[in-house]
């Protein structure tokens, strides 16, 4: 109890020093504007210390309005006197006048600074829910993570080692429950990529290292999945080695996406093209270009946001979790690039992401 009336008479005594400050400034204000006379309007300056009184944190509307009322008195009897030989009407009118201006600006700047206070309690409590829900979705994709691994591993085991001992029915189960697994296991992958990176817990092993051997690998092991649809990858280079720092581990998540991405809505007999070009010597350009259904216009700005999907279908029946492209950006921004796209509906897409010659 006591700490509170102690925390209270602090604040009441913040508040009459700042209403004396205020004021002082403007029986500053309307000594100039008596003095300067017909000469000169002040009214404009009667508004400064107003607004600067208005938006102190512990002004209220009550203040406000008494500070409104000495200023607009202030004002006639400077301008009155100042002016001995001025219509009485005209003075008054002018005063009341500037008490409308001065009581609207004001309650009006209290007004947005109660809501700038709201705003912020909101932001504030919104961003801990986000926290507790990163941990929450982290949490529940690691726990997962384990049977479901485990379920894929022994569903491989059987189409891999028993598949002879297993009837077509039975066979055609365990594949469906390796292929549900697997798909479960990516889901979730992406998930705790989600959870890690919206709560700042991504750290970065950045390496100087040979970019295009790094794409390399990458394509090599998409040609293996392109290769089921009948879908040929070329890559293109200028030179025959680029040094990048980059984390091995979190872009090659980016160039899978786009990869898989690129064979998912690709029809097949048709080419993807890894090209990699170097703009202005500062970045390192590398775009994935398909021959597949385009994007429309309307639906390319969604496309990198959580859980945003489009209305093309993937050619092959696959599945996607609207995560991916998402996830990439986040990852190409922690490297300190950008990530965008090209697309003409039924031409195809380009998918680019620039990073940063260090």
């Amino acid at each position: 109890m006591q700490r509170l009336n102690l925390i209270y008479l602090r604040r009441y005594e913040s508040n009459l020093t700042v209403f004396i400050l205020a004021l002082l400034l403007i029986l500053l204000i309307s000594y100039f504007d008596y003095v300067t006379g017909p000469d000169l309007s002040f009214s404009f300056f009667y508004l400064i210390p107003i607004s600067l009184f208005a938006i102190y944190r512990n002004t209220s509307y009550v203040y406000v309005l008494v500070y409104a009322l000495i200023a607009s008195v202030l004002g006639f009897l400077a301008e009155h006197i100042g002016r001995g030989n001025s219509d009485l009407f005209l003075t008054v009118w002018n005063s009341v006048v500037r008490l409308s201006t001065f009581i609207l600006l004001g309650l009006l700047l209290v007004y947005l600074k109660e809501k700038l206070k709201e705003l912020r309690v909101t932001n504030a409590n919104l961003k801990q829910l986000n926290e507790e829900k990163n941990i929450i979705l982290g949490t529940a994709a690691h726990d997962l993570r384990n049977p479901i691994a485990g379920i894929y591993s022994f569903s491989n085991l059987l189409t891999n080692d028993f598949a002879d001992q297993l009837n077509s029915e039975a066979l055609e189960i365990v594949e469906i429950i390796k292929s549900t697994s697997h798909n479960s296991l990516f889901i979730l992958q992406n998930l705790l990529d989600v959870s890690k990176i919206e709560s700042g817990q991504v750290a970065m092993n950045l390496k100087n290292q040979d970019y295009l051997s790094f794409l390399q690998h990458q394509i090599s092991v998409n040609r293996i999945l392109a290769k089921h649809k009948e879908i040929s990858i070329s890559f293109h280079y200028p030179v025959v080695e680029i040094a990048l720092l980059f984390d091995e581990h979190y872009l090659s998540e980016v160039v899978d996406n786009l990869l898989s991405n690129a064979i998912k809505y690709s029809n097949k007999n048709t080419e993807i093209v890894v090209r990699v070009s170097q703009d202005n010597g500062k970045q390192i350009l590398t775009e994935v270009i398909d021959q597949g259904q385009g994007i429309l216009a309307e639906e390319q700005q969604k496309l990198f946001n959580y859980f945003q999907t489009t209305s093309s279908r993937p050619t092959g029946g696959e599945q996607s979790t609207g995560l991916g492209l998402a996830i990439a950006k986040k990852i190409v921004v922690l490297h300190g690039g950008e990530i965008g796209l090209k697309s003409v509906p039924n031409e195809g897409s380009t998918f680019y992401f620039l990073l940063p010659v260090r």
